[in-house]
């Protein structure tokens, strides 16, 4: 069964993701505009669906970007216990706050796991889950996502792009690995002596070392402008509207698989660190693993060139399904695009969380590497999107849908 794109579809988009962007602003995670335009999808989806539910979940959406300024001033901190400490705890505390800079680097940006969340308020974000059901018995789903929630405006991104962003992230992460590597050498010295370092010679020099760093720690700083949330219309509207538009197009057709529920999940709170699709992915893990399911997710559909396959996420450490790959290949070879494999880049998408779960999942992008002046900043804006990028993609979801039922699941995909 192929599903038609229908005429007036593409403004509906359209206009959806405007009236989004002008009527809930500032759609932080856990925010109250993020709720109140969960609320309003989740009434557009009960128009299509045969069920549609409303979850709740707890998170602690500024850990994610917020250690950044903890990590920063870690780091200035343990530089002047290096200087100007006096004994050997302050040796160790020098060489323990790098330790704990690079332990939450890892964890929260690297992997995109929880390490220092208690350390910030709690909030309530919610997630959207719509199904259109099978007309007889459900042997399998798939499930189209995007999510709700916008970004805080990285500064850099607005300004210079990869330009600014790659010498300030580099040089901040290659200072806290120097930092490390200086301290615990100056601490081995301060053991083995027992007594504070002379600052002279090759000690002299290391520590001048340091400070040359200390520019990108300050500029670190202000990698996050948290007073200006973006209207996020291409991230994540986009997908959004594309993931509902598959089971509007059903629906508005009066199409059903036979053994294919198709389903829709607009998560909440992508932007803490995948917290939405992870809520879900945890709670409904049993159910999606006794019905095949496979699940891909969509984020910033906004240039066709830049179209790629993702299976492979947080920045490289989740290992994504390759047979959802290439249905998702498939499709798009089949409406006439050919999509790479995206390479390692710095980030996930909702496609991670359900990952780790053992779920089946991978993902297809619109979205520059070398991020645009509309990526995370105040020009993410609803006059500043790609109808062409958006309806490519949603035919490329018609068409993964209709393969994913005529082959009868996903087991013809791991063959390959």
């Amino acid at each position: 069964m192929k599903i038609k794109l229908q005429d007036g579809t593409m403004k509906f988009i359209t206009d959806g993701i405007r009236e989004v962007c002008e009527k809930y602003k500032r759609r932080a995670p856990g925010s109250q505009s993020e709720r109140d335009a969960q609320v309003f999808f989740k009434k557009l989806l009960a128009k299509f669906s045969d069920e549609v539910i409303s979850e709740d979940f707890t998170l602690h959406p500024h850990a994610f970007m917020g250690f950044i300024p903890i990590a920063a001033t870690l780091l200035l901190i343990a530089m002047v216990l290096l200087r100007f400490g006096t004994s050997v705890v302050t040796s160790v505390f020098a060489a323990v706050l790098p330790v704990l800079c690079l332990l939450m680097f890892l964890f929260e940006f690297m992997m995109y796991k929880s390490f220092v969340d208690f350390l910030f308020p709690k909030r309530v974000s919610t997630n959207v889950y719509a199904v259109r059901k099978a007309s007889g018995e459900t042997k399998r789903r798939i499930i189209f996502g995007g999510h709700t929630d916008a970004s805080p405006e990285w500064t850099y991104s607005l300004h210079g792009q990869i330009k600014t962003i790659a010498p300030v992230m580099a040089g901040a992460i290659i200072s806290m690995f120097v930092n490390l590597g200086i301290n615990i050498y100056f601490l081995i010295n301060v053991l083995k002596t027992g007594a504070p370092i002379e600052f002279e010679g090759v000690f002299k020099v290391l520590w001048i070392i340091e400070l040359c760093f200390v520019p990108f720690i300050i500029a670190i700083y202000f990698f996050i402008n948290w007073r200006v949330i973006v209207d996020g219309a291409n991230d994540n509207l986009s997908a959004n509207y594309i993931a509902l538009s598959v089971i509007k197009e059903m629906a508005e057709q009066d199409l059903r698989f036979e053994n294919t529920d198709v389903c829709c999940l607009i998560s909440g709170s992508e932007e803490a660190g995948l917290r939405g699709a992870r809520a879900f992915a945890r709670k409904h893990r049993k159910e999606l693993l006794d019905t095949e399911t496979v699940f891909i997710a969509m984020d910033t559909m906004r240039e066709v060139e830049q179209l790629m396959v993702y299976t492979r996420g947080c920045t490289g450490t989740v290992k994504d399904s390759k047979a959802v790959g290439e249905l998702i290949r498939e499709a798009g070879r089949n409406v006439g695009i050919e999509m790479p494999t995206a390479g390692l880049y710095p980030g996930a998408i909702d496609a991670e969380a359900f990952s780790r779960e053992g779920i089946k999942a991978a993902g297809f992008c619109g979205v520059n590497h070398d991020p645009k002046t509309y990526y995370h900043t105040r020009k993410d804006s609803w006059d500043n999107i790609s109808p062409e990028c958006i309806e490519l993609s949603l035919k490329i979801c018609l068409e993964a849908a209709s393969l994913y039922d005529e082959k009868g699941g996903i087991a013809s995909y791991e063959k390959k």
